[in-house]
Parts: C-alpha cells; sequence; structure tokens
C-alpha cells in the first residue's frame, strides 16, 4: 500500500511533464491532491527522500523555460524555423499572454514539492515519526530544499519581476484554487530567499560521497554560488529603486538605504564567490598532488582552476575546457547541475530548441546561433567594445556552434549536445573543428549547468566593476585578471608575449600592468564591459543572456531600457520602440493564470496584476 501511495505522488510529477496545468483552475496546483493524506505518506525517511527526489525532477523539466525566457529575446540567437511563430514574436518584442511559453506553473510545483518537504520533513522530527530519522539526517536535507525552492524562485524573479510568494504546501485541489495571492515585489522576494538560504547553509552537506550528487544537490559550497547570483541581483534591483514602479504604476514602498543595500549586496556578492573559488582551487590542487603532478607543471601556476587547453604540434587540439564541462558530467570545473541520465531523464530541450538528430541526422532546432557572434574571426581579441563575439583563436568558436566550413552562414549551437571537439587549427578558428562526438537524442544525458567555475568568476568580475562604478572600493585588476584567464584558457592559439606575431593579443600581455587602472572610471566602464563580452562567449545557449541584459537594465535605470539595450546589443528600431520600459524586459503573467487570479477577471477576488506592457493582448 504505501509503495502505492510512493508512486502515486510521483506520478504527480510525471504528469506534469505530459500535460502541464490540467485546467485554468489549477492555480499553483500540486500532487499529492486530497486522496494521499499526510498520514499515509510522510511515515519513514523514505517518503522524505522520494519526495526531495521529484523537486529536484521537477526543475529538470523546466530547462525548456528557462532557455526561453532566459535566452530567446537576446542577441544570442535567431529564429531557424520560421513556421514558430511564437519564437518570432518573442524575438519581435510581443509577448503574447495566451501563449503557453509564458506559463509558470511548473515551477510552483516545483515549489510546492519544496514546502511539502520542508513541513512534512520538519513535522516528522517534531513528532518522531520515523525513529531512524533523526534531525542530524533532516537538517542537511531541510538545507536543500530551502536552497532548491529559492532558485525556483529566483528563475520566476528574473522572468516575471514580481510574483506570488508561497511558502506553505497547498496538498489539495480545494486550497490550491482557493489560494489567491497578490504579487511581492521581486527584490523582497530576493530579501528573504536571501535571509532563508543563509540560515541553513551551515547545516547543508559538504561531501555526499560521489560525484553525481555533490553536483547535483546542493552542499555548502554550491550553496554560495546561489548566493552570489541573489545578492547580484539584488543590488540591481535595488539600484535606482525609488524611481521604479510595481506593474500598478505605483512605486515600491522600499525601506531602508538603497545606496547600504546596493553596496552590501556586492561585496557579499564577492564574499560568496571567494568562498566557491577557493574551494574548486583546493580541490584542484588535491587532485594535483594525488597524480604527483609537478610543480614546473603549467596546471600548478594556475590561480584558477580551469582545465587548460595546450595546442597540440600535430594539429587538431582538444578543447579540453568544453570537454571538462560539457563532455564529461559532473567534472572539476562544475558546482551544481541538473541531472539527466539519458533514460529515466533525458535532456531533449536541447534537441528541440538547439540541436539534435530527430529526423535520422543532425541539424538545426527552433533556434540557431547569431551569425553577428561568430563573424568576428580576424581580430584574436574582439573585445574593444559590445556584441563583438569570437575571435581569430577562440575555440568556443567551434565547440559552441557547428562549424565545417568557412563562408558558413548557419551556425546550430550545438553545446551541450557535442561531447567532444578537436579544433583544426588553434591560430585560426575559423577552419572549423576536426572531429566531435554527438549525443543523439534517444540518449540526450547532457547535464544541465546552473553554476560552474565560470560562473562565479564572471559574478565576481562583475561585482567588483559594480562596487567602484558605486563608489566602493575593489580592485579593477582583480577583474580583469577574472575575466582574462578565462579568455586565455579558450584562446591558447594567441600570443602574449611577441608582439610580431598576427595573434598578439595585448589585452593578455598588459594584465596585471599598473598603468591599466589609472582611472577608475575609465576602467570600471571597460571591466563591465569585457566582462559581459566574456559572459557572451562563453555562456551562448545556457538561458543566461537575456537575464544578464535585463540585470544591467535594472541598474541603469537612469534612463529607459531602449538606450540601454541599444548599447549592449543590436535592436531593430521596431523592437527598440518596444522596450522603453524596464516592464517590458518581462514576460507577461499567462492568461490561464489572470482568468483564476488576475484583478478585474472570473469572480473579481483575483490579485494579480498583469504586466502593463502586454495587458493589451489579452483576450476576453
Amino acid at each position: 500500500m504505501k509503495k502505492n501511495i510512493i508512486n502515486k505522488f510521483l506520478l504527480g510529477a510525471a504528469a506534469l511533464v505530459m500535460g502541464g496545468m490540467v485546467s485554468c483552475e489549477d492555480y499553483l496546483t500540486i500532487y499529492p491532491t486530497g486522496s494521499i493524506t499526510k498520514e499515509d505518506f510522510w511515515t519513514t525517511r523514505n517518503d522524505v527522500d522520494n519526495v526531495r527526489a521529484a523537486a529536484y525532477y521537477q526543475l529538470t523539466q523546466q530547462v525548456g523555460n528557462i532557455l526561453v525566457w532566459g535566452e530567446f529575446r537576446s542577441d544570442d540567437l535567431t529564429l531557424n524555423k520560421m513556421d514558430q511563430t511564437d519564437y518570432l514574436r518573442l524575438q519581435e518584442a510581443v509577448l503574447q499572454p495566451t501563449k503557453s511559453m509564458f506559463d509558470w506553473s511548473g515551477f510552483y510545483k516545483g515549489i510546492n514539492y519544496c514546502n511539502e518537504v520542508l513541513e512534512n520533513g520538519q513535522r516528522m522530527i517534531d513528532e518522531d515519526i520515523d525513529p531512524s530519522f533523526s534531525t542530524g539526517d533532516w537538517m542537511p536535507i531541510k538545507a536543500e530544499m530551502v536552497s532548491l525552492r529559492a532558485l525556483y524562485y529566483f528563475y520566476l524573479v528574473r522572468a516575471y519581476r514580481d510574483v506570488p510568494y508561497v511558502t506553505h504546501s497547498v496538498s489539495t485541489d480545494t486550497e490550491a484554487k482557493a489560494s489567491r495571492i497578490a504579487a511581492t515585489p521581486g527584490y523582497a522576494i530576493l530579501d528573504s530567499l536571501i535571509k532563508d538560504v543563509e540560515a541553513v547553509q551551515g547545516s547543508a552537506a559538504k561531501n555526499y560521497g560521489n560525484s553525481t550528487d555533490n553536483k547535483g544537490r546542493w552542499t555548502t559550497y554550491s550553496i554560495s554560488a546561489l548566493l552570489a547570483d541573489l545578492y547580484l541581483w539584488r543590488a540591481c534591483l535595488v539600484k535606482g529603486i525609488s524611481t521604479k514602479t510595481d506593474a500598478s504604476g505605483a512605486k515600491y514602498a522600499f525601506e531602508g538605504s538603497e545606496s547600504d543595500v546596493v553596496s552590501t549586496s556586492l561585496n557579499k556578492c564577492v564574499e560568496n564567490c571567494d568562498v566557491v573559488l577557493n574551494y574548486l582551487k583546493s580541490e584542484y590542487d588535491k587532485k594535483l598532488n594525488k597524480a604527483n603532478v609537478p610543480d614546473t607543471d603549467p596546471r600548478r601556476q594556475q590561480v584558477f582552476p580551469l582545465s587548460l587547453n595546450t595546442v597540440s604540434a600535430m594539429g587538431g587540439t582538444t578543447d579540453n575546457g568544453y570537454g571538462s564541462v560539457f563532455g564529461t558530467r559532473n567534472g572539476d570545473e562544475s558546482v551544481f547541475e541538473l541531472q539527466f541520465d539519458g533514460t529515466n531523464t533525458v535532456n531533449g530541450f536541447l534537441s528541440t530548441y538547439l540541436y539534435g538528430n530527430g529526423s535520422g541526422s543532425y541539424a538545426a532546432g527552433i533556434m540557431k546561433g547569431n551569425p553577428v557572434l561568430f563573424g568576428q574571426t580576424a581580430k584574436v581579441d574582439p573585445s574593444d567594445g559590445l556584441q563583438k563575439g569570437y575571435g581569430k583563436t577562440d575555440f568556443r568558436y567551434c565547440s559552441s556552434a557547428y562549424y565545417e566550413k568557412q563562408g558558413q552562414s548557419d551556425f546550430p549551437i550545438i553545446k551541450n549536445v557535442a561531447t567532444n571537439i578537436s579544433i583544426t587549427d588553434a591560430a585560426d578558428v575559423s577552419k572549423g573543428s576536426q572531429s566531435s562526438g554527438m549525443r543523439s537524442n534517444s540518449n540526450q544525458d547532457g547535464n544541465w549547468p546552473v553554476y560552474r567555475l565560470a560562473d562565479v568568476m564572471m559574478m565576481k568580475s562583475e561585482a567588483l566593476a559594480r562596487i567602484i562604478e558605486n563608489g566602493g572600493s575593489a580592485s579593477a585588476r582583480e577583474g580583469y585578471h577574472l575575466c582574462n584567464n578565462l579568455f586565455a584558457r579558450n584562446n591558447p592559439g594567441c600570443d602574449s608575449l611577441k608582439t610580431d606575431n598576427q595573434n598578439y593579443c595585448a589585452r593578455l600581455a598588459q594584465d596585471w600592468v599598473a598603468t591599466r587602472s589609472n582611472s577608475f572610471k575609465a576602467e570600471t566602464d571597460t571591466l563591465l564591459n569585457l566582462t559581459y563580452c566574456e559572459r557572451q562567449r562563453e555562456f551562448i545557449g545556457e538561458g543566461k543572456r537575456w537575464f544578464d541584459l535585463v540585470r544591467q537594465c535594472e541598474w541603469s535605470w537612469s534612463v529607459n531600457s531602449e538606450v540601454v539595450l541599444s548599447e549592449w546589443m543590436s535592436l531593430t528600431n521596431t523592437v527598440k520602440n518596444r522596450c522603453r520600459s524596464l516592464w517590458s524586459l518581462y514576460n507577461p503573467i499567462y492568461s490561464d493564470e489572470m482568468k483564476v487570479n488576475g484583478v478585474g477577471y472570473g469572480d473579481g477576488n483575483g490579485k494579480l496584476v498583469q504586466n502593463p506592457i502586454w495587458q493589451k493582448y489579452m483576450q476576453d
């Protein structure tokens, strides 16, 4: 009987993948429904572990939304299949609330799994329901669920800004239908998430004993990466808060000192990044010591534990950096990634949206790489300004997109589909890749990286740039060094010593030279630009670029977002005009959700206010 109950609970998770919301009344619905009681279900540690696993699994099923919300409106990708008009409208900044791509129910179902574990796990401890399940067993699980719930909400805030904030479980359909909650300001949600996560971080596991759990479940170190990201976004949302308004047009009732919150948040971002960087470096050094790597080895000279690319004298240089992150799941550079095993969990979103072999041969999916990013290979360093893409020696030119021959105009994004990449000529990546291995649709087991070493490096670099711009004290040189180390790893064919070499890179040659920090303002502007260029090259196809642009617009809200976006990405005049307001950068609330809980809809008791920019597309 107990097994059947557990199966029914987990069947609910599977049903989410198959059908999404059952009806428009299913507001914030969660399984099990009233047919399964807490007394019947929550009786052993095994029950807790099953629902904990379901909470993680549910997030794997949101990778498609993460890509659509965090990438598809950006300058990373262009539409490949022109019959996909919904995505065409998305890129044209015409966001229609009736489209299911804006359905957030999958995230709230995951949140509710977390809430179920948090409430019932604690109840099991308080009531001593399972004597073999101790407080020591419970606290690390509690830390996991608080952190996972925070990540769910963090995606919602980045995509919608202000959303309903629910920290209690909903166990029956009746409760779900009655749950009508107004949106909480995004900055307030982040503040609450940070407090909750920091309160449990000390109880989180440090080592589960295997790489899959160490990278696929929250640890005290991956929680630091999450906190760094939360703090960075909190700083940008609070910056200029007195001039920002909610969806109804009312100014936010922000309490406290804006400057203090911004300053503290940025410094806390750096602090948490350092925790992760120090940990990864320690683990890297342990591995080198175990392998008896000599002190003269280049790997010993690294400040950051990046997998190095070494040019092969025989030609055909393997991109070790790519392989360590995307070829080898849960690798040394990984901090936290969503797990796909290719059997029970298949990452079909990559095949559908980016690249796969669904029709018998490999081809681009709905989206493909923007040719602008792949058209700058005449220069080694295209970072002299924004929107410059990949340079002549950047291995990511071939490991991010499938590049076969010079003159090619289409660039399918193969990241995470390819298992390995070999570059034909490290001195000129436009000659393409020599060989590559690919995952097939049927066993696509590419994990989804949420945080990895490069993320943490770039978060710290960005925070340092913003600290100085905000009038604080930080090292611009350190930020440059973070960017340049990542750039150097991916450009082993460039030269930082011989000025007469056609692949000479002045940027790397000048790294840590005192004359580079004469003017904080000039340096900071350049550092922020450099960080964003490096982020775009590094994270294409990972659901981050649009969120990066939104974060910059929030930070720079002294001018309208049309101006900010024009400086940071290419836009048509039509799209520029549609992106004048901060609210134009965020998703509309799904129309079915509005019909249940929207102000002016249904029985008149709704609480949600539609994004004002997209209200005109609501249907009666």
